[in-house]
């Protein structure tokens, strides 16, 4: 690749905001490792969709390569991702960092085992080995909130996103907790019922974790990003309470039986997610970036799958029939591919580049000929990548609900190749990084 020189070697677009009294953030091997792993996930998570694709058109929810295929995606991708940008995060916007790097190395191997665990164990079959991965994941959430989340106690100012994290990691905790339900009775030790505890654990995580930390780091990214100014900020300080009121009445409402309560909370939760997108289209509305470039592009049409989401769960709650399985899958589907995955997927496409820079070439400002931020990267390949993506979910969750194979695991196969640029995209980046 042709490099080609500036005349100002600061990297334009910066990704994150940074505080007055910014501390010192960790080594970037520490939030490196996470992404990196993230994306081998996300690579493996891709390989899974297209094998599970006609289980999925089937409404076969419990099947245990679909279980294993959709916590590739929610623990590998998603809740490694946040774990790795929390590092990278808490520092420069909250003044507040890592107690000890070396616990946060252990936390991520811990992480990682826990997930292999887990996911092997459902492919393959094993409550002994989901048992065991439900135990590191355990050993590897508290890890991370005594050494980083309780950090945001000492923050010397965006209190709000510390208050978003730790509500969020509360989720988190509590899906875990519910999710070992599940597990007890695949070894045997009791009964709960699969459509409540299932239902109660995804809304816990894709909610309750991941779109509340959404929200939170959101809040700082996305008008830096942006370059927006002026928007209401006043959504913050309902979004957070409305959904975690929401999240209590659904989960005691799907554990009891308790229908009122269910509805009660699905409708808060739907309407924590509106005011979300109202928030978020305050910072699009305002924004002086008018031009989109493919990272942005990708968040932009995540939010949009947030959008389908909402009224189609709603959809599904009151369904005539009762329980419909392909539904769901496809509601399943939609929320983490096109909303959360996709989400993570435009954050990559805008940091990995400005870190990898940083870290390579920030010693080094102020030489000649040395590559800006939009060197590292292929704007094409995004561009294609998003277009590949939206498409195999378009494709997708539809022929899941209506139970057609074939074009579900085509579907699937066209969401792949849009992974596999993502990784190429990467993959060059790191290329870049050791030629340095």
């Amino acid at each position: 690749m042709a490099v080609t020189s500036v005349s100002s070697p600061r990297p334009a677009g910066a990704p994150l905001p940074v505080a007055p009294e910014a501390a010192e953030p960790p080594p970037f091997r520490l939030p490196g490792e996470h992404f990196a792993a993230a994306l081998l996930w996300l690579g493996a998570g891709a390989g899974g969709l297209v094998l599970v694709a006609p289980d999925l058109a089937q409404g076969n929810l419990f099947e245990p390569r679909v279980l294993a295929t959709t916590h590739a995606f929610t623990l590998g991708v998603i809740t490694t991702s946040i774990f790795g940008a929390l590092y990278q995060l808490f520092p420069v916007t909250m003044g507040a960092t890592v107690k000890s790097v070396r616990l946060g190395h252990a936390t991520f191997w811990t992480l990682q085992l826990g997930i292999v665990l887990l996911v092997a164990g459902f492919w393959l079959q094993r409550g002994w080995l989901e048992g065991a991965g439900w135990l590191a994941l355990a050993v590897a959430l508290g890890g991370l909130a005594s050494n980083l989340v309780s950090q945001r106690r000492r923050a010397t100012q965006g209190r709000i996103i510390g208050g978003y994290v730790a509500g969020a990691h509360a989720a988190l905790g509590t899906a875990m907790f519910v999710a070992f339900a599940r597990i007890g009775e695949t070894l045997g030790w009791w009964h709960v019922d699969r459509l409540s505890v299932i239902a109660s654990h995804y809304h816990l995580a894709a909610l309750g974790f991941a779109s509340l930390t959404v929200v939170g780091v959101g809040s700082r990214m996305l008008p830096m990003f942006l370059v927006a100014h002026g928007y209401p900020e006043w959504p913050l300080r309902w979004i957070g309470p409305v959904a975690g009121t929401g999240m209590a009445a659904f989960v005691t409402g799907q554990l009891g039986k308790l229908a009122p309560l269910v509805w009660t909370g699905a409708l808060l939760m739907a309407a924590a997610a509106v005011l979300h997108l109202y928030l978020v289209f305050g910072y699009f509305r305002t924004r002086n970036r008018r031009r989109l470039d493919p990272g942005l592009a990708h968040m932009a049409t995540a939010f949009c799958s947030l959008g389908i989401v909402v009224p189609a769960g709603i959809a599904l709650l009151a369904w005539p029939g009762g329980f419909n399985p392909r539904g769901w899958a496809a509601y399943g589907l939609i929320g983490v591919l096109g909303w959360l995955v996709l989400m993570i997927v435009g954050v990559y496409y805008r940091i990995l580049p400005f870190l990898t820079w940083l870290h390579v070439f920030g010693p080094r400002m102020g030489e000649p000929d040395l590559p800006t931020v939009a060197d590292l990267t292929r704007p094409a390949w995004g561009w294609v990548s998003l277009g590949c993506m939206v498409s195999g979910v378009l494709v997708l969750a539809p022929a899941v609900a209506l139970g057609a194979a074939p074009a579900a695991r085509a579907g699937a196969v066209v969401y792949a190749l849009g992974v596999g640029l993502v990784l190429a995209q990467a993959a060059r980046v790191l290329a870049l990084r050791r030629r340095a």
